[in-house]
Formats: C-alpha cells, sequence, structure tokens
C-alpha cells in the first residue's frame, strides 16, 4: 500500500469515528451529587455539590457538603420552609430526574456544572434551569 492510501485510510477512519461519537451524549463518568433537593413545589431548587469517586476522599467530600448545606438550610428563613430530600451520592442523572430538566434535555446535570464546587439549582415551571455557584 502506497503512504497515500495509508493516509487516506487512516484520515477515513478517524473522520468515521469522530463523526459516530460527535452526537453521543457522554455522562460525567464518576461524578456524583451531594446535598438536597426539594422538588414538592413547582419550583424545583437543589443545594448540590459534584464530587469524584475517584477521588480518595470522595465520601468525606459529600459529608461535609451535606453538612454545610444542611446548616445553610438551617439558618436561611426561606430554605427552611421548604420540605428536603438529603442526595447522597446519586448520579447525576437521577437527580435531573427529579424535575430539573425538560422533556428532551439530558438529565446529566453535572455537565452544567464544575466538580468540587456547590451549586444552588431552580427550576421554575417550563424555563431551563438557573445555576448558580455557591
Amino acid at each position: 500500500m502506497t503512504n497515500l492510501k495509508k493516509n487516506l485510510t487512516l484520515s477515513l477512519a478517524a473522520t468515521a469515528v469522530l463523526l459516530l461519537t460527535a452526537g453521543q451524549a457522554h455522562a460525567q463518568s464518576g461524578s456524583r451529587l451531594c446535598g438536597f433537593i426539594s422538588t414538592d413545589t413547582p419550583g424545583k431548587v437543589g443545594l448540590l455539590y459534584e464530587a469524584r469517586t475517584k477521588d480518595a476522599s470522595y465520601k468525606k467530600q459529600c459529608d461535609e457538603a451535606i453538612s454545610k448545606m444542611k446548616h445553610k438550610i438551617d439558618t436561611t428563613a426561606e430554605l427552611k420552609a421548604k420540605n428536603w430530600q438529603e442526595v447522597k451520592r446519586w448520579s447525576c442523572e437521577d437527580v435531573g430526574n427529579k424535575g430539573f430538566v425538560n422533556q428532551g434535555e439530558s438529565a446529566d446535570i453535572c455537565d452544567k456544572m464544575e466538580a468540587k464546587v456547590g451549586y444552588k439549582v431552580v427550576k421554575k415551571g417550563p424555563a431551563t434551569a438557573e445555576y448558580t455557584k455557591q
């Protein structure tokens, strides 16, 4: 095989791989969410922290994030008035499917978050959820 044919074959193979993978959704591998969600009203609220399971301190990070968020809920009247469910190492999709995404959107809400950062996620009606770093 000549060099030209080899290069053309490799180029076509690389293009095919890119085309096949470009449209696929990729979940945040190894990401889990910790914190609290309030989903019993039309407006959904999440106080969430994205941790990475590969980190040696993964469980400790989650426990500390939950503790800090619990304190914030207990000391903020507006938050304390809501009914909260604890999120302890849930998948990003499991939380997203609790009402934080619209039909047709990816349930992997970690795609819109940065790992090791606390977020307040607010979803009101049909609008797209808002993500605010805390």
